[in-house]
């Protein structure tokens, strides 16, 4: 018996929120694999005989490569079938993560975190592709704060699972650990989207039409109004990741457990943010309010909140500091969430493409700005990196704010 044209569209509604949920996973395990280094940094730190700023360089490492590679990621995305090259994408980060466990010298460590960044490149663009195929644009901020909660999720769970095995075996064996999880998720994937893959394949584009494309992109306004927002958002987001345990570790006194179990109130805060700002805009469009008013409201909130991170810097109390970063993590998750949206309406049939060049760009930037991040910390001026984390946000608010102008309307 044939189903309703409503019923099967129920059915494949459903199904689009499991994809999603499979795509927070992802995104989770990611973030887990990713987040290992920054909370065992301290002691790979000293294993290696590092500085912060020669840290930095391993970060920058990660950078370059997933800068360079969410560029390429995204003219393949686009080009290509996404339910190919999202798992094996996954694969490589998922072995380059168990590899760093065996890293014998700081080349061999730099080396696995740069394949580490190839593979986790494909993730955003693979993402909003398929959540720009699956559901219709107002749900769309939804799904993509759904599976970027990913992120502080996988961040917040890493902190138990990293210092329980970094205390009982090393940090070698975390490594190994979260390579293997990752491993598992593409199976996962694997088999449960097959019965998907023609819906989820999206409608590849031939390569001269991917680079044409590219070319109209770079001549919009609103793009380079949302590259700002790549530089500092993200930038605020990825310091958050990689460098707040050792923050809290040598700058605030925490011991190492302490340190990384206190980054779960931290990322916590990350968490709440991007589930909050999708709903947010939720509610205010279903209350009628303009969908790019409710970005912009949205958007002016989380600005708000990241200041914390000024007085996060400056304040005497290393309690309060971890409250101040979680309000920030807040902003800043929140903020991500609209921008990812907005990214999605710059060239809705070349959504890999345009996230692939935004994210390329963000992260090219934060790769050449980390070693001087380790420099700051090394001469014990945190603080300063803190205060340029609370206020540049405005710029990019005010530099979306021009870049739309009369869009949307």
């Amino acid at each position: 018996m044939a189903l309703s044209p409503a019923k099967t569209d129920e059915r494949i509604s459903s199904r689009a929120w499991r994809i999603c949920f499979l795509l927070f996973l992802a995104t989770a395990v990611i973030y887990l694999d990713r987040q290992v280094l920054a909370l065992t940094a301290d002691k790979i730190i000293a294993e290696f005989k590092l500085t912060d700023e020669g840290f930095g360089r391993i970060i920058a490492a990660f950078r370059y490569a997933y800068g360079i590679f969410q560029i390429l990621g995204g003219f393949l995305v686009d080009a290509s079938n996404p339910m190919i090259v999202f798992p094996a994408a996954s694969g490589l980060w998922a072995v380059s993560g168990l590899l760093t466990g065996l890293a014998a010298s700081v080349g061999m460590l730099t080396g696995f975190r740069f394949l580490l960044g190839v593979g986790e490149a494909f993730n955003w663009p693979c993402a909003l592709k398929l959540t720009n195929e699956l559901l219709p644009p107002e749900n769309r901020a939804l799904a993509n704060g759904i599976f970027n909660a990913g992120a502080p999720i996988g961040a917040l769970i890493a902190p138990v699972i990293v210092t329980v095995i970094t205390l009982r075996f090393s940090w070698r064996a975390a490594f190994v650990t979260t390579g293997i999880v990752g491993a598992i998720w593409v199976i996962a994937w694997i088999v449960y989207t097959k019965p998907d893959a023609p819906r989820l394949k999206g409608r590849p584009s031939p390569l001269g039409d991917v680079f044409r494309a590219a070319a109209r992109i770079l001549r919009r306004r609103e793009f380079w109004a949302l590259a700002v927002s790549a530089i500092i958002i993200n930038g605020v987001s990825y310091y958050l990741v990689d460098w707040i345990p050792l923050y809290l570790k040598t700058t605030r006194g925490f011991s190492f457990a302490e340190g990384n179990l206190l980054t779960i109130v931290i990322y916590s805060g990350t968490s709440a943010g991007n589930l909050l700002s999708g709903l947010l805009v939720h509610r205010l469009t279903a209350a009628q309010v303009h969908i790019m008013n409710a970005k912009k409201v949205t958007l002016l909130i989380s600005c708000v909140l990241m200041i914390a991170a000024v007085f996060a810097g400056l304040t005497p109390s290393r309690v309060a500091a971890v409250g101040l970063l979680a309000l920030a993590g807040v902003g800043a998750a929140g903020f991500l969430v609209i921008y990812l949206t907005l990214v999605q309406d710059v060239d809705p049939a070349y959504v890999g493409l345009t996230s692939g060049l935004l994210g390329g760009i963000g992260n090219l930037a934060y790769g050449f700005l980390s070693p001087y991040i380790g420099h700051l910390a090394d001469l014990h001026k945190s603080s300063l990196t803190l205060t340029l984390i609370g206020m540049l946000p405005w710029l990019a608010f005010f530099a979306i704010l021009a870049g739309l102008k009369g869009k949307h309307a």
